[in-house]
């Protein structure tokens, strides 16, 4: 059994409703449809419920159960479909957020998306192989430039896991389409201690606590895993680029710096030389006063030695003379 918790709708002329002013087809909640049926039963009846499929032609009947969920009028499909309120609440969310913060390997991204396509059928045609038909949970449109957008072409397709991973060969497929996927997995973590599996014993109340809850969550931090994650040529090339001027920039600011640091040497050396000259100077004219000063004291201790052995009226006319002069 399908339990989806929201749902396009027809007006009583058989026309899909819009948001205002968009051509975006209005997200009807089966918590606002109960209360709808209960307040203003004439204006529920004017509406005919649908699945939220991207292509108008694959939309099927829905019918509103007071349980809180959505189910296919035809009891063979629904039979055959086993949509979870957890898948079902996990893929609204993620549709409604313009911005997700994904934390995918301990890596973190912040992703701004434009729109989101809800299971677009996606075909897939390789060679003479027969066509592949692919139904993406969400294909989002990046808005604005980040790594993963010049990495992965502007769009990639979100999936959400609450039983079955993506299998390899979607993987495959989506890989050589160069359409990456990212896997976005319900936890037990995630169930927020709620049990909408197996026998019904939950209320609309229940759903629309539990849709509240994960949005919190969902708008702090989602967690993801990449399973398809094709690169295009012009992103390596890019990369290449980027790290030759880089390695450009680089060797060209340690030539300058070794450029800058040669100069200081330079100037170093020369102002070493030029202090050197001065000091050669100063210490050759100081070796100059001290033979100076050398000859006055020979002249000197001769002088004192033939004063030494004068006598004493030779003494005596020697001081004379040196009073004289």
């Amino acid at each position: 059994m399908a339990r989806k918790i929201w749902a396009y709708a027809k007006d009583k002329n058989q026309c899909f409703i819009c948001e205002n002013q968009s051509l975006q087809p209005k997200i009807f909640y089966i918590w606002d449809v109960l209360r709808l049926k209960e307040q203003n039963f004439k204006k529920y009846l004017e509406l005919t419920f649908y699945s939220t499929e991207y292509d108008e032609i694959n939309r099927l009947e829905l019918i509103p159960t007071e349980h809180g969920f959505f189910r296919y009028k035809s009891d063979e499909i629904d039979e055959n479909n086993k949509e979870s309120i957890y898948h079902s609440a996990a893929t609204v969310i993620l549709l409604e957020m313009p911005v997700i913060k994904f934390t995918i390997d301990k890596n973190k991204y912040i992703l701004n998306f434009s729109k989101f396509l809800v299971e677009p059928c996606l075909r897939f045609k390789h060679f003479d192989q027969d066509e592949e038909k692919y139904y993406p949970d969400l294909v989002g449109y990046f808005s604005s430039e980040c790594e993963l957008q010049e990495k992965w072409k502007g769009c990639l397709a979100i999936e959400v896991v609450y039983t079955n991973a993506c299998y390899s060969k979607k993987i495959h497929s989506f890989e050589k389409n160069h359409i990456p996927i990212i896997e976005v997995s319900i936890s037990k973590k995630l169930k927020l201690e709620t049990e909408f599996g197996g026998e019904i014993k939950f209320t609309v109340a229940d759903v629309e606590n539990y849709y509240f809850s994960l949005k919190k969550i969902f708008e702090k931090n989602v967690y993801g895993k990449i399973r398809s994650d094709p690169v295009n040529h012009k992103f390596y090339t890019d990369k290449i680029i980027s790290l030759e001027d880089a390695y450009k920039r680089e060797l060209e600011n340690k030539q300058l710096l070794n450029d800058n640091e040669q100069a200081n040497l330079k100037r170093e050396l020369n102002y070493i030389n030029l202090k050197y000259e001065e000091m050669k100077s100063e210490a050759s004219h100081l070796h100059n006063l001290l033979e100076q000063m050398k000859q006055q004291e020979w002249h000197l201790n001769n002088r004192l030695n033939n004063y030494a052995v004068m006598g004493f009226w030779q003494k005596l006319k020697f001081l004379f003379n040196i009073s004289a002069d």
